[in-house]
Formats: structure tokens, C-alpha cells, sequence
């Protein structure tokens, strides 16, 4: 028995960080309460492409979708095009400003979350015990549990590695199923799944199908690049690193492979061709098709999300039971129930006759019924 858990943004809710709608609307929240968290530059290369170029009035700006904003770039980039008289090495600065004011405000927003995060811990937990029977070389038996995330949010990453480090008898790591580096040399505990089930230790499978905020990854080699605790992909903008095998490798040239975040944005033309992520998909697919139970907590199953859509058509058993984890209250018991109706609807639309059982209050309710039972605090 296998159980897949499948996360959205409605997972990190609860603990503070925003849903994808919200976030620009955060953004502009931080920058007018204080403005000195940003750099001035990339928010104002940021305001000038929604006044400019998608001729939005500023009253407007925090309502803007991210959809429409990296379509357009994403579709110009990849078509050599200009966009509204902007030329392509302007589209670039463009797309990279507004990636950082993205990152930079989930980070802001994020560091409040300490206080709340309590059930993403023992979550957390369950998952670091639940994998552990992993160990001593009976992953070849035994494989209970995995998560693939959409989230580009860390929370769970770090719970899972404090899980880890905090208990003397485990000797794993958080595996992201893809060909993984720690960002400094002398750390041992980040390495690939594989090396650490060859010595002998378990894996705690996070699979994220859209990236990370500690990820960088080398322009040459492809290698990524991955520090927990630190969000790498907003610090790249402040500093620079540079791939230290590449620098080995080519040290005529070194210092000239500098790592960059390489998140897969929200747009309706998303590139998967990246060898990392292809890697991760491919993964994703696999742990699916051996689940005999997906959890979905906090996620959508949008239509715009159609990679993650035809992965789960292609790859989900007939004989998997369907579990949907949302937040689904109202004081209007009417509108609550139309709510509820109309979200189970969607659901068997896409699953038809699979079992599907639904939980409506929220991943903090829902995560204290598992076994073994998750203490909250």
C-alpha cells in the first residue's frame, strides 16, 4: 500500500504563505507598508511593464494575474518576438524582475509563518517515519510514502531535513528525486536519494514539479544547486555563485557559471524541457502509477494546469481511492453546501468512477487523523 500526497497552495495557507491569486496583490501590500524590502530597481522595471506594456492603471496593479504577465514573455521569448517595442534582452529583465519580486514576497511573507507552522512539522514527522522503513537496504520492499508538490514554498523541505536532523537514529535525506548538490561543498546531508539508499539510509521523497526556492542551477552542466533554511533562488539576485564542478572542470573559465533560480513560472506555456524537471516529471508519473492512494491537499486540479492534468489521467490506477483535502467552510450553511457540491463535482468530472472521499476543513484539520496519529500542538 502506497500513498501518494499531492500539494497546492492551499496546503501553505494555513501557515501563512500566499495562494498564487494573492500574491501579486501581497506585493504591492509589503511594497506600500515598506518599501525598503524590495530593490528599487527590479519593483519599479516591474510597475513600468504593467503601466507600459499591458496598459493597466494603477489602481488596477494588484489585481493583475501572473498568468498574464509570463505568458506573453514566456510566448515572445520562445518565439524570438518582440513584445510592444520591448526587444528580447529587455523581455529577459523584465521576466527576471518580476520572478524577483514573486520570490521576494513569498519570502517576506514567509518568515512570519514560524508561529503557525506547527502542522507542517509533524507532518513532516509522519513522513520521516513513515520512510524510514526504507532503511538498511529494504527500499527494494518497502516504499510507503511520497509528496509531490507544486508549491515553490520551503516549508515542508525544512520541516522534513529538522525532522531528520533532530533524530539521532535516521540517516536520510530529503530526496527531490532529481540530480541534487548542496550549495555549500562541505555539507554532507544534502546529496541524491540513490547515494543515500546505497549506504544503507532511507529517502524522504518531495518531488517539487515546479521548482524551489533554494534551487540554482548551473547554465552549463545542469546541475542544481540546493541549501535548506535559505531561499537561494531570491538571494541569487543579491549574490552571485558560480557552479564550483564547472569552475573545476573549465578552470580557465572559472567563475563564468553562475547559478540562477529556474522556477517554472505560472503561465500557460510552460517549458518542461529543462533536463532537471524532466527527470522530476518522469518520477512524479512513476509514484503515481504505483499509488494505491492519492491525497490532494490543498490543490485546485486547475484547468490551466493541464501538464499536471494529463499526468494525472495518464498515470492514476483505476483502483486508486481519491482523497481531496480543501478548506470549505461559510457561515452560510447555503452557500457552504452549493460550495461543497460544486467542488465535488469538479472532482469526479476528472476521476469519474474512482473512489473519492472529501475532507472540507483545511490541511491542519485533516492531517491530525493520521496513522500514525500526528500530535498538533
Amino acid at each position: 500500500m502506497k500513498t501518494v500526497y499531492v500539494l497546492g497552495a492551499g496546503f501553505s495557507v494555513e501557515a501563512g504563505a500566499p495562494t498564487q491569486a494573492s500574491i501579486i496583490k501581497e506585493a504591492f501590500r509589503i511594497e506600500n507598508s515598506n518599501a525598503g524590502l524590495f530593490k528599487p530597481q527590479e519593483f519599479n522595471t516591474f510597475k513600468d511593464f504593467l503601466s507600459k506594456q499591458l496598459n493597466m492603471p494603477e489602481a488596477l496593479f494588484p489585481e493583475v494575474e501572473l498568468e498574464d504577465i509570463f505568458t506573453p514573455l514566456d510566448r515572445c521569448l520562445s518565439d524570438s518576438s518582440q513584445y510592444r517595442g520591448v526587444g528580447l534582452d529587455q523581455i529577459m529583465k523584465i521576466r527576471q524582475a518580476v520572478f524577483y519580486v514573486v520570490g521576494k514576497t513569498i519570502q517576506v511573507l514567509l518568515d512570519e509563518t514560524e508561529s503557525s507552522k506547527q502542522y507542517i512539522d509533524d507532518f513532516a514527522k509522519y513522513l520521516v517515519q513513515k520512510s524510514s522503513i526504507r532503511a538498511n537496504s529494504n527500499y527494494r520492499q518497502q516504499d510507503p510514502v511520497s509528496v509531490i508538490s507544486t508549491n515553490w514554498d520551503i516549508l515542508l523541505d525544512n520541516s522534513i531535513y529538522k525532522a531528520i536532523a533532530d533524530n539521532d537514529n535516521y540517516d536520510a535525506v530529503v530526496d527531490y528525486c532529481c540530480y541534487i548538490s548542496s550549495k555549500d561543498e562541505e555539507d554532507v546531508s544534502v546529496k541524491p536519494g540513490l547515494e543515500k539508499l546505497g549506504q544503507g539510509g532511507f529517502n524522504v521523497k518531495l518531488l517539487k514539479v515546479h521548482g524551489s526556492l533554494n534551487w540554482l542551477q548551473c547554465p552549463r552542466c545542469a546541475r542544481l544547486y540546493a541549501r535548506f533554511s535559505k531561499k537561494e533562488a531570491v538571494h541569487s539576485f543579491t549574490t552571485n555563485s558560480s557552479c564550483r564542478h564547472c569552475d573545476k572542470n573549465f578552470n580557465e573559465e572559472a567563475g563564468k557559471h553562475v547559478l540562477a533560480p529556474n522556477l517554472i513560472m505560472p503561465t500557460f506555456i510552460k517549458d518542461l524541457s529543462n533536463p532537471q524537471y524532466r527527470i522530476i516529471w518522469q518520477n512524479a508519473g512513476i509514484e503515481l502509477s504505483e499509488a494505491s492512494k492519492i491525497v490532494f491537499i490543498g490543490y485546485s486540479l486547475p484547468s490551466a494546469d493541464f501538464e499536471m492534468r494529463q499526468l494525472l489521467s495518464r498515470m492514476t490506477r483505476k483502483d486508486a481511492t481519491i482523497e481531496v483535502v480543501d478548506y470549505c467552510k461559510n457561515d452560510d450553511l447555503h452557500q457552504q453546501q452549493e460550495a461543497r457540491n460544486d467542488l465535488e463535482k469538479h472532482w469526479r468530472k476528472f476521476f469519474g468512477n474512482r473512489d473519492i472521499q472529501f475532507h472540507f476543513d483545511g490541511a491542519r484539520n485533516y492531517l491530525q487523523y493520521l496513522e500514525p496519529k500526528v500530535v498538533l500542538l
